[in-house]
């Protein structure tokens, strides 16, 4: 990213930059990575095309910039909810209705972060990865601990954790705005579906 101290001030600059994140998100998702362009962008915020280069150096970064910030904002919450009060169990369900809360709250960003991050660099999807694993590895720590306190069966963690985030991550998929059910009440009704099956 580039950004120079002139011309407008930090905070009107990080405006912008929410703005092209923003709708950039929203093409992403609605048309394809692929598919938009730069001129696109720069067309439905406005902006002309050396405007977004003043913050962005290519379509790339800008796609990398949403990706690491889902995974960034995930590690953190998760992180957060681990070091918390309660019973592994307890802050285990805890995690799992923020992640699938926070995932259908922001649809574009992690429809665009599923669907179009194998677009990024072999480097740039290696350091996504990593941070994954540092993410799954929270979870996970949180499994093993929940049955070595006699709340969880013993099953392998890297099947129960990649269980439990991946059916929590598919909601994305099937999740209708329009629906019945709240965000809130799905996000609760995939955490207590999904640890049922674990508790002893």
């Amino acid at each position: 990213m580039t950004v120079s101290d002139e011309g407008g001030g930090r905070s009107q600059r990080s405006e912008r930059e929410r703005q092209i994140i923003e709708v950039a998100t929203s093409l992403f998702r609605r048309k394809g990575y692929h598919v938009t362009s730069l001129e696109d962008l720069a067309e439905a915020i406005g902006f002309t095309k050396p405007a977004i280069y003043y913050y962005f150096n290519s379509k790339e970064d800008i796609l990398f910039t949403i990706v690491d910030g889902i995974v960034e904002q995930a590690l953190e919450r998760t992180t957060a909810i681990a070091e918390g009060d309660g019973t592994a169990g307890e802050r285990l369900h805890q995690l799992l209705v923020a992640n699938t809360g926070v995932l259908l709250e922001n649809l574009d960003a992690n429809t665009v972060f599923y669907n179009e991050r194998g677009l990024l660099t072999p480097q740039r999807e290696a350091a996504i990865r990593a941070r994954e694993r540092e993410y799954t590895g929270v979870v996970r720590a949180l499994y093993v601990q929940g049955v070595e306190d006699g709340e969880f069966i013993d099953m392998d963690p890297a099947v129960a954790t990649a269980t439990l985030l991946g059916a929590s991550i598919w909601s994305y998929r099937w999740f209708d705005p329009d629906g019945s059910l709240s965000i809130d009440e799905i996000a609760v009704q995939i955490a207590d579906l999904l640890l049922g099956g674990l508790r002893r």
